[in-house]
């Protein structure tokens, strides 16, 4: 079975260089078109999805339903929402950066003091229990789909840190240090994990650690990456 892990495309936010994290924002024109051309490189390439979740916010559930087309329909999860920022949300991600007193400061820089510097805040969701829940969802979702035997392809469409999230634990790892292992996937930017069984009768994950960029390069030339 193959899984294709997917990230959003662009929003307004993106642009303007604000965190999203839970707040629901649409696809701007270059998300839309970044979506629609990869779902015609899956349909000329003859990529059927046999099944295909999503986050329930709307610029992943739009991103999922343009690149499956009408091969499934989308089913969401509540464990693929994207990380809760709390108060964060909103804000510019550069002055939060620059600020010395904001914890979001650790966010990609240091990724254990982050999560150690939020995780007595109401309201702002731990790297801790990101983990925690994509481990859920891949336990009580994915692994199920693999031992059906008659599941060929997977869609997975969520964000940025949610994404990292499942490459850890589809990768086994645990240290918040190597939490961006290769780097924020682009949006819409795809990652491929390859899921077979060892001599043992465990599930193997082989994550393909580069993005596939399926549209137009331009496009993205055009855009600024944020979560």
């Amino acid at each position: 079975m193959d899984i294709y892990l997917a990230r959003h495309g662009t929003t307004d936010w993106n642009s303007l260089h604000l965190i999203q994290g839970r707040t629901d924002i649409l696809l701007d024109d270059n998300g839309t078109a970044m979506a629609a051309q990869s779902g015609e490189y899956f349909r000329s390439h003859d990529i059927v999805f046999d099944r295909v979740f999503s986050s329930p916010l709307k610029r992943a559930y739009e991103t999922a339903r343009l690149l499956a087309g009408d091969s499934a329909s989308v089913i969401t999860d509540n464990r693929l929402t994207e990380l809760c920022f709390g108060s964060f949300e909103g804000r510019n991600v550069s002055e939060m950066q620059a600020d010395a007193g904001c914890p979001f400061r650790f966010f990609k820089s240091d990724p254990f003091r982050y999560n150690q510097e939020v995780l007595p805040l109401a309201a702002t969701e731990s790297l801790d229990a990101l983990l925690a829940k994509t481990a859920d969802f891949i336990n009580e979702v994915i692994v199920p789909l693999l031992r059906s035997n008659n599941i060929k392809n997977v869609l997975i469409c969520g964000h940025g840190a949610l994404n990292r999230a499942l490459i850890m634990n589809f990768k086994g790892i645990r240290d918040l240090h190597e939490f961006w292992g290769k780097g924020l996937q682009p949006n819409c930017g795809i990652n491929k994990i390859s899921c077979t069984y060892n001599a043992s009768g465990e599930v193997i994950y082989d994550v393909q650690d580069e993005s596939l960029i399926l549209y137009d390069p331009e496009i993205l030339s055009k855009t600024t990456a944020l979560l």
